[in-house]
């Protein structure tokens, strides 16, 4: 007999809902509220849920379904709708669906850096803006191209971006405190410190996870040790950068920013950020590739791995778990 499923919400993918059958029975309930997860829990092996602004798998929800095995949810992290340090502790499989991510959130981080370089942005703009042909409006634009690069954080995500950067240069750094000395060979990378990234690097693009201990760990101190004309990408969380002190660097030195994220969304209609050449801006809109939707394939993917006695390959330990974003 296969074991019981419930998902929170309507699996969109009609073949990824038949592989996951092959394992599992599955009751889809369209609710983010933890009621109606309580209501349908008793007897169900695994939950799966949406993205919610709130914990949906709270303790209670563990603690009352006794024959809980796995849970998960269908983004990239668990932190937002999931007790997952207390579920993993309870002996539970903690999966999500990452591996749909990276290479839409680096090639999103590419576009920003080359428009970035190359001033597309604001060349479009102002020929839509009242300027018929700014074509001497800036100087020599400038390749990626065997440019010194950095990348902080070396998740999922951050792996993603050297692997891309590669096909553009050799001279790459990162700074990360999981990566160890195997994994940094294999990536053919240096690993340094956080200040040595901005201090040596001309693009620098930061894919970490938001915590605790993560907070405004980049403010005036790294801007100020960027190379003039250098480029500083946030694709990450806002809140792990100091907004205000990158603000006030930005209008007194020559540095560049592409952000996608801020520290408060959405942007202040008044922010400095919206009146800037060198600052390109977007609308938290890196996690918005269609590409997302193979969420589908990974939870199966994962499920099938689980259920043939393999382990599933976003299965969370505490560790990693705690150095996800929180929001």
């Amino acid at each position: 007999m296969k074991p019981e499923f419930l998902f929170m919400c309507k699996i969109t993918d009609a073949k990824a809902k038949e592989r996951m059958q092959k394992y599992i029975n599955i009751t889809e309930v369209e609710k983010t509220d933890v009621k109606s997860l309580m209501d349908n829990v008793q007897g169900k092996e695994g939950i799966i849920v949406a993205y919610t602004e709130h914990k949906l798998i709270t303790k209670e929800v563990i603690d009352s379904a006794k024959a809980l095995k796995l849970v998960g949810t269908t983004y990239g992290g668990t932190r937002q709708n999931v007790e997952d340090e207390y579920a993993i502790e309870k002996g539970l499989t903690v999966i999500h669906t990452g591996a749909s991510r990276p290479k839409p959130m680096a090639e999103y981080a590419l576009g920003l850096i080359l428009s970035s370089l190359m001033y597309i942005h604001n060349y479009n703009h102002y020929m839509k803006s009242g300027e018929a042909w700014p074509r001497f409006k800036y100087g020599r634009s400038r390749s990626l191209s065997n440019r010194k690069v950095g990348v902080i954080g070396l998740g999922l995500i951050g792996k993603e971006m050297v692997n891309l950067l590669k096909c553009f240069t050799k001279d790459i750094v990162v700074h990360s405190s999981h990566l160890s000395k195997e994994e940094e060979e294999n990536l053919g990378v240096r690993n340094v410190s956080l200040n040595q990234v901005f201090e040596e690097s001309e693009v620098i693009i930061l894919t970490g996870g938001s915590n605790s201990k993560t907070y405004h760990m980049i403010g005036r101190e790294q801007f100020e040790c960027m190379n003039k004309e250098a480029v500083f990408v946030n694709i990450a969380r806002g809140m792990m950068v100091n907004q205000k002190e990158m603000i006030d660097v930005v209008h007194e030195k020559e540095i560049y920013l592409a952000l996608d994220v801020f520290e408060e969304e959405p942007l202040e209609e008044d922010s400095p950020l919206r009146n800037n050449d060198r600052v390109l801006i977007t609308p938290h809109r890196a996690n918005n590739s269609i590409e997302f939707e193979e969420r589908w394939e990974c939870l199966a993917d994962e499920i099938e791995l689980f259920y043939t006695g393999q382990i599933p390959k976003s299965k969370l330990s505490i560790e990693r778990a705690r150095a996800m974003s929180e929001s």
